[in-house]
């Protein structure tokens, strides 16, 4: 009689079980019911909202200003009203924030930019800059490479400082491996901060100029760079003290596992 009573009270436990579980997906089934009937009748209403609010105010923002100040928000602004002038005041639903995004890209100083409103009526527009890594000056002309190794005019508002590349810069057949080496530079604490400028010979050669120290530092061929840096970086560090830079007048990196000093 007790394994009998046993197996009932089994039986009746499994039952209760599917009962719960039966009711539960039941309940959930009657709630996604009401979620999925009250996502028209919201769309419906806030499309009916925003059909009748208007642009207030229109926000941009450059993220990254404080590395780079070749545009500001209050120009940027103006960019878009002028390009845009019904915007303000305009219907939040005539808004084309594609549109606007790719308008503002085509601004030289902007890398990426996204737009988009609030429900409360603002037209919110964050910007990028393109961030300058070196400048070059060829001939008559100057321009920047950005970050990415493409082209970058000058801007009257603003001059970045950053590592420079003279000289007969018209003598290389391309800028690719100058580029890597302002890469290298800027990448570097020590070297970002030594290394003022690049400056490229007559036979296509290059010397650097530092910003402590008067000397000119002889590279050759960007051949190898990371190496004549580095003995380079080991002079500085363990062959010379500070108060003796400026006894040298060059340093000449050019010939393999040698460093060659020459006083003033």
């Amino acid at each position: 009689m007790i394994e009998v009573s046993f197996v009932y009270s089994n039986i009746f436990k499994r039952v209760e079980v599917g009962k719960r579980i039966m009711v539960a997906k039941v309940k959930n089934m009657i709630l996604w019911g009401l979620v999925i009937a009250y996502f028209p009748v919201l769309f419906a209403f806030v499309s009916n909202g925003k059909s009748k609010v208007v642009c207030s105010d229109i926000h941009v923002v450059v993220n990254d200003s404080i590395e780079a100040g070749f545009i500001t928000s209050t120009q940027m602004r103006n960019v878009l009203l002028n390009k845009y002038p019904n915007v303000l005041g305009g219907k939040l639903e005539a808004i084309d924030c594609e549109e606007i995004e790719h308008f503002i890209k085509k601004h030289e100083a902007v890398s990426e930019c996204e737009a988009y409103y609030t429900v409360g009526g603002h037209l919110n527009v964050r910007l990028e800059q393109r961030k300058p890594l070196c400048r070059v000056f060829s001939g008559l002309s100057s321009y920047y490479i950005d970050e990415e190794g493409e082209k970058m005019p000058l801007f009257d508002s603003y001059a970045a400082h950053v590592l420079v590349i003279s000289g007969h810069v018209n003598k290389l057949d391309s800028l690719f491996e100058v580029i890597e080496f302002a890469r290298f530079i800027k990448s570097n604490e020590f070297w970002n901060a030594q290394i003022e400028q690049v400056y490229v010979e007559q036979n296509g050669e290059f010397s650097l100029a530092p910003r402590v120290g008067d000397q000119i530092i002889y590279l050759g061929s960007l051949e190898n760079y990371p190496v004549k840096m580095r003995n380079l970086y080991a002079l500085y560090r363990k062959g010379l003290h500070p108060r003796e830079w400026n006894n040298y007048k060059e340093i000449n990196l050019q010939f393999e596992g040698q460093i060659i000093c020459t006083k003033k």
